[in-house]
């Protein structure tokens, strides 16, 4: 009775295959077939490669055959998902650097980067983001000595003056420990935090939502990524656990940035949830 199995096997191997190829015994030249389409028919066949292997192996067949067919058809799938994984590895590694180059970067370079973010937030502050970040780019990347002490915006404005900066509708980024949006509104004060509308965000350890209820970090987060993009979740996310994981290595800057992140987020959230009603 084995040998009557094995012809079986292979006939049914046989028409696994026929059926998953498109017609490979179709004459050469009756398509040309893109590379999407050969990877989507590879992907195909070695499901259905795996899926006869199984039933194979079930009943107690030889499947040397098949694992040679799962090696040709498969490979190539086990080749795209290893790669999936090591670019998702060397995103979040390049999150993880960029922040600890923030951290540590000059602190004119960590203000203007606060200005960005605080300016990103509200309508007056989105019309001059794109100038803001500008300048950004280039105090980030430059040294640390040799800075200017008296800096201007292309629309005349102050940009700093000795230790101070200021957006570029000439409303000042922060005094001592307070910082403000555009408009004046106080964004941080000491070591609470405000809304664009005024709400309290964090208040000691309290945090609330922009309509004032009271709430906590993790609800705040929830609700965050699942109404903004994955990208934009991912990117808070990966500093948060970071900085919440790391408790030895938390100053005012680190403090600061995490709590801005989710004061962000979560206003952005906040005004899509407004839009889509």
């Amino acid at each position: 009775m084995k040998y009557p199995i094995r012809v079986l096997l292979s006939l049914l191997t046989l028409c696994t295959i026929g059926l998953g190829t498109n017609n490979l015994s179709a004459p050469v030249g009756a398509y040309e077939e893109k590379p999407q389409d050969s990877a989507t028919s590879k992907s195909n066949q070695c499901s259905e490669i795996r899926a006869v292997r199984r039933l194979a192996i079930r009943e107690n067949l030889d499947s040397d055959n098949l694992a040679t067919l799962e090696y040709k058809y498969c490979r190539q799938s086990n080749r795209r998902s290893s790669s999936r994984q090591s670019n998702q590895r060397n995103r979040r590694n390049r999150r993880s650097s960029s922040i600890e180059s923030l951290l540590n970067s000059s602190q004119d370079c960590f203000d203007l980067t606060v200005m960005a973010e605080l300016a990103s937030m509200t309508e007056k502050g989105r019309k001059f983001v794109s100038t803001i970040r500008g300048l950004q780019q280039v105090t980030c990347k430059r040294s640390r000595q040799g800075q200017r002490s008296s800096l201007y915006w292309p629309n005349g404005e102050t940009a700093k003056w000795a230790s101070n900066w200021y957006y570029p509708n000439g409303q000042q980024l922060k005094w001592s420990h307070w910082y403000y949006y555009p408009d004046g509104k106080t964004a941080k004060s000491g070591s609470d935090w405000d809304y664009p509308n005024g709400q309290d965000a964090k208040w000691a350890s309290n945090w609330y939502t922009p309509k004032g209820r009271t709430t906590s970090v993790d609800s705040l987060l929830s609700q965050a990524c699942s109404i903004v993009s994955s990208k934009e979740c991912d990117r808070i996310l990966t500093y948060i656990n970071r900085f919440d994981q790391n408790r030895s290595n938390r100053n005012r800057r680190s403090t600061l940035w995490r709590n801005l992140a989710i004061v962000k987020l979560s206003w952005q959230t906040y005004q899509q949830t407004n839009q889509s009603k």
